[in-house]
């Protein structure tokens, strides 16, 4: 009985091991088929951390309870991805948001504005009385006052001589600037204001950069009047994004603000010359006035405020500057529609600003529509000629269009800066009286209205001057970052489905990891069946082979390896027993009970 079991348990193992091993042969054939993925499908549902994904693998349930936790998932995903389209729309939409700065900044830390003032009076009378109603410059100075003229004059307007008719009829500033002081101390005009060209012709400006920080390809021939090398005020260089440098000399400009006040700020009497006046683009006698940034060229035309003669100006300025953040750097230019100062250089000035790249953009547009270029605008190109009367009527058209913005000719592609300083200027006026027993409280000096130039019909007196020395700046910054997106996104599906960045490494792990390592697994356990096969099965290598591998060693001539019987017969000799005697065939198949003592266990010679 007992060895009928020892049987059984033998054949039942041995049955169990033919199993196991037709079953590992099974899963290594069927690791790629719609089973396994079926069964890693499963497991995943089972273990994953997802919300309601364990109900739809679960057998205990019912299939109408599966399929209701299934639909259940499905609306949910639908619901979270709704809510994360809206957030991703509002993200990409209106990522910038303009802020109050929380610190407060000091008027001391930015350039006071540069002023430009221009006489109404483009040409005075008597240097026009000069001029030949036939020449060249005649023409030139018809295209200067806006004026038909003669346009059947035929020439070609070089920038060489209109800028020598300009310097010839217009009014200087040392006429026109009779008094200056800035900072409560009187200075000489022409050490605060330089010649300047606009729209308006030559004017004097006051506090702007210096032509070579302000001009790429810079000239001397840009200057109107030759730079004075012993001047007390040293230019220096300053932009809206970096400032002035750490390291400032004594005297310097553009100039900051010494205080608050009309003492502390620009007080200039000009002279108006209206006995000299030929040719203007208003119906009035005075001065045109523009406040605008030290790094841009004014376009008093269109944006001065008009002070006219015989009035006594106060212009309280109000600075309004505009900074961002580094983190916006990452956002697309069409979504934050604003650029840096390194993102779109200009072809003509060193600093971009919105004014200066619609400037060039004009410019631009002029040089292709009209095939010239009006005497105020950047000089792209040096050899094109300067617009002259018989250019009015396609010059009229383009600025037109230009300024409306509604066709092809327009300059959309001038986006602002994202760092720009602006002024807000306000206006307000009274007469001057001149009567002598009118005690003024101005301290002004006497000359001023008993002098050459004491008509006060004829005088202008203006003041500049700030209202406070601290103002709030505004901040572009990212309204809806990335971060903020992530986790708005994150919020929702840990609400939703409770998802979390540990579920995005779950499903990395059933995807990659968990199908690498169990065929890894497969193939070791291949390998180790192959090797037991192999140790189990004799193998015998051809001679010509092991001659082959064993050349040039001593195995050669080693005699060949015993045979089984021989070292059967060498074992018993050692251990003292003689040789069994040879059973019959009737002996070996009769059947009689076993006894242990009788049995010797088999010999293998490969287990010695």
């Amino acid at each position: 009985m007992k060895t009928l079991t020892d049987s059984r348990l033998r054949h039942s193992g041995t049955t169990m091991d033919k199993k196991r091993d037709s079953g590992s042969e099974d899963d290594e054939s069927s690791m790629c088929s719609c089973a396994a993925i079926k069964r890693s499908v499963i497991y995943y549902l089972k273990n994953s951390t997802l919300h309601g994904l364990k109900y739809i693998a679960e057998e205990s349930i019912t299939i109408p309870e599966r399929v209701f936790f299934g639909i259940a998932f499905v609306l949910v995903v639908i619901l979270s991805g709704f809510f994360i389209s809206n957030v991703y729309v509002k993200w990409s939409a209106s990522p910038i948001i303009i802020s109050t700065s929380a610190k407060q900044k000091l008027t001391s830390n930015m350039p006071f504005p540069a002023i430009t003032i221009c006489n109404l009076n483009q040409a005075m009378l008597s240097k026009v009385d000069r001029i030949s109603r036939t020449s060249t410059n005649y023409s030139l100075l018809m295209g200067l006052c806006d004026q038909g003229g003669d346009t059947t004059i035929s020439y070609i307007g070089t920038w060489k001589y209109f800028k020598a008719i300009l310097v010839e009829v217009a009014q200087p500033c040392e006429k026109m600037l009779l008094y200056c002081s800035f900072g409560s101390r009187e200075e000489e005009c022409s050490l605060l204001f330089t010649s300047i060209l606009t729209d308006d012709g030559l004017c004097c400006n006051f506090n702007a950069l210096d032509p070579s920080y302000l001009i790429r390809n810079y000239s001397d021939d840009v200057r109107w009047e030759p730079a004075q090398p012993n001047m007390r005020y040293e230019p220096i260089d300053w932009t809206p994004e970096k400032g002035y440098a750490r390291k400032l000399p004594e005297f310097y400009y553009p100039r900051t603000s010494g205080g608050t006040g009309i003492r502390m700020g620009l007080t200039v009497v000009l002279n108006a010359s209206i006995a000299e006046y030929y040719c203007t683009k208003s119906m009035s006698v005075g001065f045109k006035v523009l406040v605008h940034n030290p790094a841009e060229l004014p376009k008093v035309s269109n944006y001065g405020f008009v002070v006219t003669a015989g009035r006594e100006a106060r212009i309280p300025i109000e600075p309004v500057y505009e900074d961002a953040l580094p983190t916006i750097r990452s956002i697309k230019k069409s979504v934050r529609r604003c650029l840096f100062s390194d993102e779109n250089d200009l072809a003509y000035y060193r600093t971009y600003s919105r004014k200066n790249c619609e400037l060039e953009c004009e410019a631009k547009l002029l040089l292709r529509e009209c095939r010239c270029v009006l005497y105020y605008l950047p000089r792209i190109d040096p050899m094109a000629r300067v617009c002259g009367p018989n250019d009015n009527a396609c010059t009229d058209r383009v600025q037109t269009e230009i300024e409306s913005s509604l066709t092809n000719l327009s300059c959309e592609s001038c986006w602002p800066g994202c760092f720009e300083l602006t002024y807000k200027a306000t206006l307000s006026t009274s007469s001057i009286v001149s009567d002598p027993r009118f005690q003024a409280g101005e301290n002004l000096p006497n000359y001023l209205f008993h002098g050459p130039y004491s008509n006060a019909s004829e005088m202008s007196i203006l003041h500049f001057y700030y209202m406070s020395n601290i103002f709030r700046s505004t901040t572009k910054s990212e309204m809806f970052g990335f971060t903020e997106f992530l986790s708005n996104t994150g919020g929702l599906l840990g609400l939703f489905m409770g998802f979390s960045i540990f579920s995005v490494i779950e499903i990395v792990y059933y995807i990659t990891v968990r199908p690498y390592c169990a065929s890894r697994t497969l193939q070791q356990r291949h390998h180790r069946r192959l090797e037991q096969l192999l140790w189990l099965t004799p193998v015998r290598v051809p001679a010509r082979r092991l001659v082959r591998r064993h050349r040039g060693t001593l195995t050669r001539n080693l005699p060949p390896p015993p045979a089984y019987s021989d070292l059967e017969m060498r074992r018993r000799k050692m251990s003292g027993k003689s040789e069994p005697k040879k059973r019959s065939l009737w002996q070996t198949l009769q059947v009689r009970p076993v006894n242990q003592e009788d049995v010797e266990p088999p010999v293998y010679p490969y287990l010695d």
